[in-house]
């Protein structure tokens, strides 16, 4: 082991080296640690990692202390030489039994568990019978993370040394411990061989640096000498001094201990909850197997609100005395305040099973089901709890919200009336039977503020309550239709909010908003006939709104049933289109404001998926845009001057969609990659759903403003920042968004392929795109100058498979079914290309299609299964949208991914390569149809690129016939993954490009003056 190699190079792994921001250069250690439950860090992980490159051939890493694998697996990543020892008994941390499994299947899935002799055995008995082993191996880096006091860790170093190599490092992890440090020194009293070579202790436990500290030794078996006398008593932990010292005292006197205890529950009783819990650690240092102490300690933590040191605390006293109602009770409470509701209900009905007498367990479990919105399984337990104590106010209190929530107002009263009897001065059951009594005054203020309520934390099912009973009411208010009408569609019921809009509009004929979500959610439910005529009726009781005569005009299925439709519907938005430029008048104000609502309500954005050129429609949709928002705004549609440079190149990025969405996570590597000494980035997010994403763009940029669904003051922001180039990274998805592009907010302006289309608008000068996925006559589909970025032209972040837990039957699927993914969109699927589907049934008796969110589908797939006399539902499976994990696993799960044609998968593309499954795609005539085959072409796996469709189905046939023919596509795919994940090319390109066209407009801009 080059212990000096590692003492001098360690720092150069990491950025910000002996600072509190310090984190490894590498990511892999951080993504690995977000899949792998640990308790540690991507530090810690780097430093193991770095020891172990620093081993000699043949020498073992050893571990105390595996718990699920983090530090093992941080350790081994990239090392396939190295083998390891690994020792745990799981007697900490594992309340369920789940480590080992965990720590199985953590190993599989990164390839190292042939590396790894694991041992489920206290470390003591191991390292003796190692010893008895006589193996000839030697450790060259040993890291103990066992138990942490004085004991365990001091024999942890001394059993270990005849086993070290002669140069070999020692890695002590919690080394903020006093136990630790002690053990630490004292074996470096004996051990002369010995020396601290490094020491990163944490300021706080479970830092983001180092977590709760590492102390690292350096063995030299040849050294004879390492500290003086004096260095070793300076290095006295007098508290663990002083409880060694304890012990001899407490075991002539064991009875003390129990005065120790009732010290203890007396200083709890008391409230002096720091001296009771130093007497209860003083106790269970002694009696660490006294279930009824833990328990106790629990409670004091639970008291005090340390919340997790309580749920600690219980979990080993359920491991010592599974059969106490009372621990599983406070779990309960623990794993409530600890916001993990499921948990806590398993541990409350785990109480009740063993104690159906607990009242209190009755009303917590109610509560957390009241939340759940399950009502009637909360009112049961009431019921329940009231039977057992009818004189409980609490109960009654409970169930008098519940019947609050329902809007039953007259047994609200009834049952807080029967609280406010037991408990007179109770001053919420007071409170809340006013509101009640004020409700019934009132009530179409309560259930609008109960709705309101319900709907913002998530309880839908119980706010429908109210708003059905305000559409009863006179209150004369058709938001009241349309919020139930929205909520209802939340929860999946489209009929019945249908059916409300329609309700509303029998009473509210004139009302816009109720008219315009009726024909939004007829359009979603690609009832456009329906849509259509609703429009119609919408414009005869409101003739003058410019949002129903563009949709009237421009809106268009989201899946046709024929190409016949297809060409019906492109002539139907090319002339209407036409007639409504000709009769769009801005001459008044109310005409200008009229239009500028109305396109804030609408993009041309179906109009992408007809497999069609959209150059035209774009640059004549375009027009109509910007003349609105120059209508409205005429001092934003001016010419910029490009302003001059000042030191860094003010680039800003506008988007809806900087959060949790597919559309952006393209984007993410422009921005994480950019280059800040020669680059200022503002980002403007105009949406309204931040979250942990939205985080990450924020950090990524200089300055960052969350202005959501407010033109003016977005437009205002960035006209004020001067910036120099301002990008849109999609334009036709978001109403806003294009009208922001159609005006003039910096001197340069671009989009890019968020929206793999041409935006049409004269105010967007450049298009960002992709070397590998254009066609050769690719400037002829833009208005914008093209710009093509190499290779895929983006960063793309490579995605983090999760281990495989699901299993087929979970979505449906058969066992010996050729699985073929159809995860595309809906609106993807051109009617003229299901036949391919039919054909490639028909040649693959036992091929299931799996398809997410595509109900709408259905129909028109029965018809094309039934010309071939062929039952689509033997082939064709319909999933709901999925959880993130979930549809990877799906695609794990999957035999082939079956591309759209015409406008094909990207994010989905890359996602079924990180999974390894091979993917059919056919390259289409423009960009978005051809982003597969770049994506393919640039990995370098181009053999199920198909010519033709004829093609298309035989690739798909031979990969169901064949599966060593999908094995090996899929090893190929994973092997080259680096080609399209995470690759600076483009970067470089696209800073270039920047500096290029800046340098040349401020040139430019010199001369003209």
């Amino acid at each position: 082991m080059d212990y000096q190699r590692f003492i001098n190079q360690l720092p150069e792994q990491f950025h910000h080296w002996g600072k509190e921001t310090v984190y490894p250069k590498s990511e892999q250690f951080q993504d690995s640690l977000n899949f792998i439950e640990g308790m540690t860090t991507a530090n810690v992980m780097q430093l193991l990692n770095f020891a172990v490159d620093c081993m000699d051939a043949g020498e073992i890493y050893c571990e105390i202390g595996t718990y699920r694998g983090s530090t093992l697996i941080g350790a081994l990543l990239n090392h396939r030489d190295r083998m390891a020892y690994a020792v745990d008994n799981f007697s900490e941390f594992d309340l369920d039994g789940v480590c080992l499994e965990a720590l199985q299947t953590n190993l599989n899935y990164f390839g190292l568990e042939e590396q790894v002799y694991f041992c489920n055995q206290d470390f003591q008995n191991f390292l003796l019978e190692l010893r008895e082993l006589n193996v000839e191996e030697k450790i060259g880096v040993y890291f103990y993370d066992g138990a942490h006091d004085y004991r365990s860790t001091l024999l942890g170093l001394l059993l270990v040394e005849p086993f070290l190599a002669d140069h070999a490092l020692i890695i002590l992890d919690d080394a903020n411990w006093g136990t630790v440090q002690q053990a630490c020194w004292d074996f470096l009293a004996v051990t002369p061989e010995s020396t601290v070579a490094m020491e990163l202790l944490t300021p706080v436990a479970r830092h983001s640096t180092f977590w709760n500290g590492i102390q690292i030794l350096s063995w030299d078996r040849n050294k004879v000498h390492n500290y003086s006398a004096a260095a070793f008593d300076n290095k006295r932990y007098p508290l663990v001094i002083q409880s060694i010292y304890n012990l001899q005292l407490l075991e002539q006197k064991q009875q003390s201990l129990e005065t120790v205890y009732q010290e203890a529950k007396a200083y709890h009783a008391n409230k002096q909850f720091s001296r009771a819990e130093n007497k209860y650690q003083e106790y269970l240092l002694w009696r660490d197997d006294d279930a009824e102490a833990w328990r106790t300690l629990g409670i004091l933590y639970y008291e005090y609100e340390a919340y997790q040191d309580c749920s600690n605390a219980l979990e080993k006293a359920i491991s010592l005395d599974s059969s106490s109602e009372i621990s599983y009770y406070f779990m309960g409470c623990v794993l409530e305040r600890l916001e993990r509701p499921n948990q806590a209900i398993a541990a409350y009905q785990k109480a009740l099973s063993l104690n159906p007498n607990l009242v209190d367990a009755y009303n917590n479990l109610g509560n957390l089901f009241t939340l759940k919105d399950q009502l009637g399984k909360a009112k049961m337990l009431y019921q329940q709890a009231i039977a057992l104590n009818p004189n409980f106010f609490g109960t009654y209190l409970n169930l008098g919200n519940l019947y609050l929530d329902k809007g039953q107002l007259s047994e609200a009263v009834t049952t807080y009336q029967t609280a406010l009897q037991l408990q007179p001065d109770n001053l919420d059951v007071r409170h809340n039977l006013n509101i009640a009594l004020q409700a019934q005054n009132d009530p179409i203020q309560f259930h609008q503020n109960a709705a309101e309520r319900l709907a913002q934390i998530g309880r839908a099912s119980t706010a429908i309550c109210h708003y059905q009973a305000l559409v009863l009411l006179p209150s004369d208010q058709p938001e009241h239709y349309s919020k139930l009408a929205e909520i209802l569609w939340q929860l999946n019921r489209s009929i019945e909010s249908i059916e409300a809009l329609n309700q509303g509009l029998r009473l509210y004929e004139n009302s816009e908003k109720l008219n315009y979500e009726l024909v939004i959610k007829l359009m979603q439910l690609n009832q456009h006939h329906a849509a259509i005529k609703a429009t119609e009726f919408a414009l005869e009781k409101l003739p003058k709104s410019y949002t129903f005569k563009l949709l009237n005009a421009l809106m268009l299925p989201l899946a046709y049933d024929s190409p016949e439709e297809i060409e019906f519907y492109r002539d139907r938005f090319t002339v209407a289109l036409q007639n409504l430029i000709q009769e769009t008048v801005l001459k008044t104000a109310g005409q200008r404001e009229n239009a500028l609502t109305g396109s804030q309500r609408f993009t041309s954005f179906q109009l992408t998926y007809q497999a069609q050129s959209m150059l035209e429609p774009q640059q004549q949709y375009g027009r109509l845009i910007h003349q609105i928002m120059a209508a409205n705004y005429p001092q934003w549609v001016q010419p910029l001057l490009e302003p001059a440079i000042e030191g860094k190149i003010r680039i800003g990025y506008v988007s809806h969609y900087f959060h949790a969405y597919s559309g952006t996570l393209w984007l993410t590597g422009w921005l994480k990659h950019c280059n800040h000494q020669n680059f200022e980035v503002f980002c403007y997010y105009t949406g309204d759903s931040p979250d942990l994403i939205t985080q990450q763009f924020q950090s990524w940029s200089d300055r960052f403003h969350h202005i959501p669904n407010n033109l003016e003051a977005v437009c205002q922001q960035i006209l004020s920042d001067q910036l120099h180039i301002l990008v849109f990274p999609e334009i036709g998805m978001d109403p806003l968004t294009v009208q922001m592009a159609a005006l003039r907010l910096a001197s340069i302006q671009c989009t890019a392929w968020g929206h793999p289309v041409t935006s049409g608008l004269s105010t967007i000068d450049y298009y960002l795109s992709s070397q590998a996925m254009e066609p050769a006559n690719a400037q002829a589909h833009y208005l914008e100058t093209l710009v093509c970025l190499p290779k895929l032209g983006i960063a793309y972040p490579q995605p983090q498979v999760p281990p495989l837990t699901k299993t087929r039957a979970e979505f449906h699927l058969r066992e010996d079914a050729i699985a073929y993914l159809c995860c595309q969109a809906p609106f993807k699927y051109l009617p003229q290309h299901d036949v391919l589907l039919v054909e490639i049934a028909r040649r693959v008796p036992h091929a299931q299609f799996v398809f997410i969110r595509a109900d709408i589908l259905q129909p028109r797939l029965h018809r094309a299964f039934a010309a071939a006399e062929l039952n689509s539902d033997d082939y064709c499976i319909f999933l709901p949208s999925l959880e993130r994990n979930d549809y990877l696993m799906l695609n794990l799960l999957s035999d082939v991914y079956l591309d759209t044609l015409g406008f094909t998968g990207g994010n989905t593309t890359l996602d079924a390569i990180a999974c390894g499954l091979p993917i059919v795609t056919c390259p289409g005539e423009f960009m978005r149809g051809r982003l597969s085959t770049g994506i393919l072409q640039t990995l370098g796996v181009t053999n199920t690129i198909a010519s033709n469709e004829a093609d298309y189905v035989n690739i798909a046939v031979r990969l169901a016939q064949e599966d060593a023919l999908r094995h090996e596509i899929s090893t190929a795919m994973q092997a080259r993954c680096s080609e399209v994940f995470d690759d600076p090319t483009c970067i470089t390109a696209l800073e270039e490009f920047y500096c290029q066209v800046v340098q040349e407009r401020v040139e430019a801009a010199t001369k003209n003056q």
